[in-house]
């Protein structure tokens, strides 16, 4: 992809994500492409928000600690990133299905790889600011926050062939209970085999 080309798929998320979605689709890159993306997303994201908080560390040392597994191992931090995007591809995939969509695990991650790429430029841009402009870039973190949930539900709408938004809203809800509970159940059997080697 040149440069050019880049820079046009950036605005056309930006404005038309569900035509830059399916521009994406029709690419037609296979599985271990996207397994491929979405490991060097997850490295690159967690690259840029590590030298984040070292240029720019919160001032209240609570968040300091929540912030330390990216600050102080990264290398967990990025297989900790890693299985996350691959659990929420794997379970808009089969809440999409469930709901009679068409999308395939391939296709949610090419198009959850492109998101992390964004969020890559994103956290580029948040850095910038947050030296010279540290109020701006509170506000942009909301912004963007909001914006990316209206891009990630046209992304999933298209993946799945939905007409409308709300039907990809309700995947984005029973994926993110679906992972919550898959991953407190994850949690609560690892704290038991934990205590039972005590």
């Amino acid at each position: 992809m040149t440069g050019e080309a880049f820079w046009s798929l950036v605005r056309q998320t930006l404005f038309e994500p569900r035509e830059a979605a399916g521009r994406i689709l029709s690419l037609g890159l296979p599985a271990r492409e996207g397994w491929l993306m979405l490991g060097l997303m997850a490295v690159l994201n967690t690259l840029v928000y590590s030298l984040s908080i070292r240029l720019s560390p919160p001032s209240d040392p609570a968040m300091m600690d929540m912030m330390d597994p990216a600050f102080g191992a990264p290398l967990i931090f990025a297989v900790t990133l890693f299985a996350a995007l691959a659990l929420t591809a794997l379970a808009f995939t089969h809440a999409g299905r469930a709901l009679g969509g068409t999308g395939r695990m391939r296709e949610m991650l090419v198009l959850l790889s492109w998101m992390q790429a964004l969020r890559l430029l994103l956290q580029v841009v948040l850095v910038v600011l947050a030296m010279v402009m540290p109020t701006l870039a509170g506000v942009v973190v909301i912004v963007a926050a909001v914006w990316g949930l209206y891009i990630l539900l046209a992304f999933v709408a298209e993946a799945h062939g939905f007409d409308s938004l709300w039907r990809a809203a309700g995947v984005l809800i029973i994926g993110f209970v679906a992972l919550v509970f898959g991953l407190s159940l994850l949690f609560s059997m690892a704290g038991v085999r934990v205590a039972g080697g005590i």
